[in-house]
C-alpha cells in the first residue's frame, strides 16, 4: 500500500527523465528534488488514510505487545526510509550502474535477513513484524553510503519543487494509478468474490497457481526490468536503435520465459506441492491456461514500458482498462460453468488482449522499416 504508487510513479519517472540524455542536468536535479517531495505526500497521505479510516483493520488487530503509538513510532520512519531506498535506488538505475545496484541490494538483503532473524528468534509478535520494514529501511543507507561517496558525479540536491517537475511526475503518478486500480484493486475484489462463491479452501488452489504467476513477474521485474526500462528510455529519440534493442529484449525474454513456464507446467504437480503444501497439487488443472497468460503477461509488460518510457499516459491507461474489462467480462461470462477454471481462462484471455492492444499501440515503432 505505501509502495506501489511511489515506485510505479515516482521513481519510474525518475528514472526515465534521469536516463534520457536530452534532459538537462538541472532539470534533472529539479525534478529529483520534487520527487523527494512528492514521495513524502503519498506516504503521509496513505498513512493518514489508513490510519484514521480503518485503524482497526490495518493496525490494532496485527498489534499485541505494544500500543499502536509504540508501534508506529518506529514503523512511520522504517517504511518511509524503505520509500527513500527505492527513490535513491532509480537513480543508481537511470546512470545504469547496475554492479552498484547489484551490490548495494546483496548487502541490503543480508541486512534485511539478519533483522528479520533476529526479530522473529529473539523478539515477540510486534517485533518480529517490525523487523521487515526495519529491514527494508536499512537499505537506504546502503543506497545513501554509494550517493554520497559518488557525489562528485552525481547532480544531486535538496530544495523546494518546482511546477514542472510535478506535471512530469503527475503522468507518471496517473499510469501508476491506473495499474493499481486495473490490477491490485481489481484483483482484490475478484478474489473477495470468489471467497464468497467457493470458499477459502477453493479459492486458495486458485491463489496457489496465481502467486506462482506473481513470483514469475517479481522475478522478471527484479532482473530484466532494471535494466531494461533506463537503457529504453534512454533511446527514446533513436527510434531505429530502440526497436532494434526492444525486438532482441523481447526475442530472449521469450526463449528463457518459454522455457521456464515449460518446465513449470511438466512439473506442476510437484511445484505446487514444494512452494505451498501437500495438497495444492490439486490446483494443477488450473496451470495450463495459468501458463499462456504468463508468457504473454511478460511480453505485454516489456510493450507497457516502452509506452511508459515514451510518456503515452493515454494510451498505458486505456491498454490498462482494455485488458480489465476482457478479465471481468470472462469472469462473468463463464463463472456458471467452468468454476475456478473462468478465472484461469479469464487470466489468458485478459493477457492475449493486453499483448494484442499493445502492440498496436506500438505499431508505428515495432513495424516501421
Amino acid at each position: 500500500m505505501f509502495t506501489l504508487l511511489p515506485s510505479e510513479g515516482v521513481n519510474r519517472s525518475l528514472m526515465k527523465y534521469w536516463s534520457d540524455p536530452r534532459v538537462p542536468d538541472e532539470e534533472r536535479k529539479q525534478l529529483f528534488k520534487t520527487a523527494i517531495w512528492v514521495t513524502t505526500f503519498i506516504f503521509g497521505a496513505t498513512l493518514a488514510v489508513l490510519y484514521f479510516w480503518q485503524k482497526e483493520y490495518f493496525f490494532d488487530r496485527f498489534i499485541s505487545a505494544y500500543t499502536p503509538k509504540e508501534f508506529l513510532i518506529v514503523f512511520i520512519p522504517a517504511v518511509f526510509l524503505m520509500l527513500l531506498s527505492g527513490y535513491l535506488n532509480s537513480v543508481i538505475l537511470a546512470l545504469r550502474e547496475v554492479k552498484a545496484y547489484a551490490i548495494i541490494n546483496i548487502i541490503g538483503l543480508l541486512l534485511l535477513v539478519a533483522v528479520v532473524y533476529l526479530g522473529v528468534t529473539m523478539g515477540n509478535a510486534d517485533q518480529a513484524l517490525l523487523s521487515f520494514s526495519v529491514g527494508y529501511g536499512l537499505m537506504f543507507f546502503c543506497a545513501l553510503f554509494y550517493l554520497i561517496k559518488k557525489r562528485k558525479a552525481f547532480n544531486l540536491g535538496i530544495g523546494l519543487p518546482d511546477g514542472k517537475s510535478i506535471k512530469r511526475i503527475g503522468k507518471f503518478l496517473a499510469m501508476a494509478i491506473s495499474v493499481i486500480v486495473f490490477g491490485r484493486l481489481l484483483d482484490f475484489m475478484v478474489r473477495d468474490y470468489v471467497i464468497d462463491l467457493y470458499g477459502l479452501e477453493r479459492t486458495g488452489l486458485w491463489q496457489a497457481v496465481s502467486k506462482m504467476s506473481t513470483s514469475y513477474l517479481l522475478v522478471f521485474t527484479g532482473t530484466v526490468g532494471v535494466v531494461y526500462y533506463p537503457k529504453m528510455s534512454s533511446l527514446i529519440h533513436e527510434p531505429q536503435a530502440l526497436k532494434s534493442y526492444v525486438g532482441k529484449v523481447m526475442g530472449f525474454v521469450a526463449f528463457v520465459s518459454l522455457l521456464a513456464l515449460t518446465v513449470y507446467f511438466l512439473n506442476k504437480e510437484f511445484i505446487l506441492k514444494l512452494f505451498f503444501a501437500p495438497g495444492f497439487e490439486r490446483a494443477a488443472y488450473l496451470v495450463r491456461y495459468q501458463v499462456v497468460g504468463d508468457f504473454l503477461s511478460i511480453l505485454s509488460y516489456l510493450l507497457a514500458y516502452l509506452l511508459s518510457a515514451r510518456v503515452e499516459m493515454a494510451k498505458y491507461i486505456f491498454a490498462q482498462f482494455f485488458s480489465a474489462a476482457i478479465y471481468v467480462i470472462i469472469i462473468y461470462s463463464f463463472i456458471d460453468f467452468y468454476n475456478l477454471e473462468a478465472l484461469t481462462l479469464a487470466y489468458m484471455w485478459r493477457y492475449i488482449g493486453f499483448f494484442v492492444i499493445l502492440v498496436f499501440l506500438n505499431r508505428r515503432l515495432l513495424f516501421r522499416s
